[in-house]
Order: C-alpha cells, then structure tokens, then sequence
C-alpha cells in the first residue's frame, strides 16, 4: 500500500509542477542562487526520507517476518 500511494504522490507532484513551469518563466537564477535552491531542496528531500526511514524503525516496520525454517537437530534428511 505505500509503494502505491509514494507513486501516487510522486506522479501528482510532477503533473503540479509540469503544469506550473510557466508560472516562473521569468525566474532566472544565478549559479550562487541555483546552487543554494538545489541544496535546500536535497536537504529537505533527505530530512523527508531520514523522517520516513525513522517512523519505519519506531514501528518495526522494516524488519523482515521470521521465517519457518526446520530445526537441524530434529532428523530432517
């Protein structure tokens, strides 16, 4: 299910910003600004999924179930 909606979220992220590129077809950034937008939003990208990976933890959810593997010492040839 959350594979799901992550695809959800990120395919109506992209038609949101595919159908708002004009709004800022006057921007036009300098290196110094360009490089500071790209690491706010790396920064906040990576905050996000560190903020994912930790609920996942909390939770249990990223552990595998256990499996049902036969006992070695009970005779099974």
């Amino acid at each position: 299910m959350l594979p799901r909606l992550l695809f959800a979220l990120g395919f109506a992220l992209s038609g949101v910003i595919a159908t708002t590129g004009s709004a800022f077809a006057a921007f036009d950034p300098g290196r110094d600004e360009l490089m500071g937008i790209t690491a706010a939003v790396i920064g906040v990208l990576l905050g996000f999924l560190t903020l994912v990976y930790a609920v996942k933890w909390y939770f249990g959810w990223d552990q595998q179930p256990p499996t049902d593997l036969p006992d070695p010492h009970a005779g099974h040839h």
